[in-house]
């Protein structure tokens, strides 16, 4: 893709046009984010206050023209694409869904979020999100709690940050650019703020805590 610019307000209109969103492409258009441009296929996030509030959304943006590198042209990457949300959504399977496709001579369109965001579009109540307990467990030792839940946040994490090496790895051997699907739903799962919430206030607590009794213990040292 050449003329980044366009492509952006491009998506920016296509996306107003979606969700019927009174914002001008021009000005939408700064509101997106470029996650990823592979020539082909152009992917931005945004993040815009819709009929439902404020809602995480990914525009993907077709170049139509062939390219003769050998690679899929934009018109077959398109199809497949829409195929695989389309077949997702039929399967109830985890992952994006679909809110609209457009598809010209030059471009295509697709735009997609993720299956609560699509329940409340269409006027379904969403699941809430799961949050922290505000009650202690009945009959548990909050210490231990905290101790069981701490190694398990580990644990996690540990494996978190193997798979995130992996990942980077494959991305960089990979021959072409673009999101996977699973790619997808990690960006649509991350861009809601209240995905990981919880984590991020854990980590923030365990930091602060952590260097505050660094600094206590330098302190008594001195």
């Amino acid at each position: 893709m050449i003329d980044h610019h366009a492509v952006r307000v491009a998506a920016a209109a296509f996306l107003a046009e979606a969700l019927a969103l009174p914002d001008p492409p021009a000005a939408l258009a700064s509101d997106l984010t470029p996650v990823d441009d592979d020539g082909t296929v152009a992917v931005f996030a945004a993040e815009v206050d819709s009929s439902v509030g404020l809602a995480a959304f990914l525009v993907y943006v077709y170049a139509i023209a062939p390219v003769d590198d050998g690679a899929p042209t934009g018109r077959v990457r398109f199809g497949d694409d829409l195929d695989v949300l389309r077949t997702a959504a039929e399967r109830d399977a985890p992952g994006p869904r679909l809110v609209a496709h457009a598809l010209s001579d030059s471009a295509g369109f697709l735009l997609a979020t993720s299956p609560a965001t699509l329940r409340a579009l269409a006027g379904a109540t969403a699941p809430a999100l799961p949050g922290p307990d505000t009650d202690p467990v009945p009959n548990t030792d909050p210490r231990q709690a905290r101790a069981d839940a701490a190694a398990t946040l580990l644990r996690l994490l540990q494996a978190a940050d193997r798979e995130a090496a992996d990942w980077l790895t494959a991305r960089d051997a990979a021959a072409t650019g673009g999101f996977v699907p699973e790619e997808t739903a990690l960006a649509l799962f991350l861009l809601d703020d209240r995905s990981i919430r919880s984590l991020l206030t854990v980590l923030d607590r365990v930091l602060t805590t952590a260097r505050e009794d660094a600094t206590t213990r330098l302190g008594d040292r001195a």
